[in-house]
């Protein structure tokens, strides 16, 4: 009998593809018309299921211990990291941006992690450890509006841990 082999590559290890180059870097913008205000979006359920599915592999932000970034959050949900953990953690201020929180509640513009995942963080270079925000997030490509607006909706709401 022939043994199976499976590979997982993990997106974290290879740039982010869709990047803008430097030169090309422009602030993300929420389409006219788009209502943050609803609906009415959740950390737990809605928020927490975007993060542990795009960004909390084991090579990126999915252990505790030496987590890409100095950001945690969540794949150890098993070893009993809970969403109360990674709200406390993105409440932090960025390691690479030390001018702002990853989230800051109902400020879209100085939420460091709505950057990431808008690919805009070129913008913020001259406050960036060693000028460089480094890799759009999650490095295997820029996650589809839908799926960031929940994160964008939430931090609009009050980013409340709920």
């Amino acid at each position: 009998m022939k043994a199976l082999a499976l590979v997982v590559v993990a997106a974290c290890g290879t740039p982010f593809s869709a990047a803008p180059d430097a030169g090309d870097c422009a602030l993300y913008e929420v389409p006219t018309g788009t209502d943050l205000t609803a609906p009415t979006v959740s950390f737990k359920t809605d928020v927490m299921p975007v993060l542990t599915a795009h960004c909390s592999s084991s090579i990126c932000h999915g252990i505790s211990d030496g987590a890409t970034g100095d950001l945690f959050l969540g794949a150890e949900l098993q070893h009993g990291a809970d969403a109360a953990t990674v709200y406390t953690n993105l409440a932090a201020t960025s390691a690479q941006n030390t001018t702002m929180p990853y989230v800051k509640p109902s400020d879209l513009a100085n939420s460091y992690l709505m950057h990431k995942l808008d690919a805009d963080q070129c913008m913020l270079s001259q406050t960036c450890t060693a000028g460089d925000c480094q890799h759009a997030m999650p490095f295997d490509g820029m996650l589809p509006v839908e799926t960031r607006d929940i994160v964008r909706r939430w931090i609009a709401q009050g980013a409340k841990n709920n």
